[in-house]
């Protein structure tokens, strides 16, 4: 069994940026040395949107990654940077992760929207309050894999 981390936010501003750079590529660092990490890709979408979709051994493992490190500590600031952000997390089988290495983002936008967790956020858009999310904007040299 493998376990599937989907996420995406959007900056809400330009200002954001320097400091939110600074914080994803120490998770970024943190990520290639966690235990129990099997893929990883990142898609810069339009609009100030990420997404991240990683791909893990067990829930163990994405939640060691996820609360502690640069991760945890960026995840204090995202109230701070985002107008939007959601995540949804699920368990796969071997064969579903070999798949999941290639993803279908608008397929995983779609998850997102019906089994996501948004973030009640102080500057949220529209969007995020209805639980809205745009179809992921697929253009070369996007998406990144890392693993």
């Amino acid at each position: 069994m493998g376990f599937v981390s989907l996420t995406r936010l959007r900056l809400h501003s330009w200002h954001a940026y320097p400091a939110f750079s600074v914080w994803v590529l120490g998770s970024l660092w943190q990520s290639l040395r966690a235990e129990g990490l099997v893929g990883l890709q990142l898609l810069r979408d339009r609009q100030h949107a990420f997404w991240t979709l990683t791909l893990w051994r067990d829930s163990q493992s994405m939640e060691a990654f996820r609360n502690q490190g640069a991760h945890g500590q960026a995840m204090r600031h995202l109230a701070q940077w985002c107008d939007e952000s959601a995540a949804a997390h699920w368990s796969v089988s071997d064969e579903e992760l070999a798949q999941a290495c290639r993803p279908q983002w608008n397929e995983l936008q779609q998850r997102l929207m019906q089994r996501g967790h948004f973030a009640a956020l102080p500057l949220a858009s529209e969007a995020q309050r209805a639980h809205l999310i745009p179809d992921p904007a697929l253009g070369r040299g996007r998406v990144i894999r890392l693993r």
